[in-house]
């Protein structure tokens, strides 16, 4: 008799099993995404940039010397330069070229203090341009600069710039400015004082 109970409860259990499966089958649904040919088209990516010097700025020549800047690729250098007394300063004008095919901006601007020397810097940012003070000098990266006798107004670069379309430029000014109030008793000397410019797909 209990063989005959276990027999039944097997069936009605396999067949509850069945009626599961079944049950699952029904409601089941396949989905299928295909994808056509994708293509990767030729891009190009580049950027060129000049410089030049645009003023020398102060009450004299005196103590005074701004370097001449020269470009190799991507880097600009500013030759030896000498500022002695307050506002003195010396004013780069640098242009951005978009030689590729994508669109560009810069990034991020990011100051390096020069050896031996404590400053302090600012990255560029949503609302603020880079800078670098360090003792009576300083250093900074502008949207612009323009000079009216020993004053110079500049406006900030915040990153990420506005977009440098194909064959398009961005300009962007250097300037060294001697923003002490005293001079100094024995010269002080910096180097390798640089900023690195961050390029990147607008």
């Amino acid at each position: 008799m209990r063989q005959k109970q276990y027999r039944v409860a097997l069936l009605v259990a396999i067949v509850l099993l069945c009626g599961i499966a079944i049950a699952y089958a029904a409601l089941s649904t396949t989905l299928t995404i295909t994808t056509n040919k994708v293509t990767q088209s030729v891009q190009t990516w580049g950027q060129t940039m000049t410089c030049s010097k645009t003023n020398d700025v102060g009450t004299s020549a005196t103590g005074r010397t701004c370097g001449a800047i020269t470009v190799s690729g991507t880097a600009a250098t500013v030759a030896d330069t000498t500022l002695s007394k307050p506002l003195d300063g010396c004013v780069y004008k640098c242009t951005i070229t978009n030689t590729g095919s994508i669109s560009s901006k810069i990034s991020s601007i990011v100051p390096t203090s020069p050896t031996s020397t404590t400053c302090s810097n600012t990255s560029a940012s949503g609302s603020a341009t880079a800078k670098m003070v360090c003792g009576n000098i300083t250093y900074g990266i502008y949207a612009s600069a323009t000079v009216s006798g020993t004053t110079i107004t500049t406006s900030n670069l915040t990153v990420p710039s506005t977009a440098i379309a194909k064959d398009g430029t961005k300009d962007f000014y250097l300037v060294v400015q001697y923003t002490g109030t005293g001079i100094n008793s024995s010269a002080v000397t910096q180097t390798n004082g640089k900023f690195t410019l961050t390029m990147a797909q607008s």
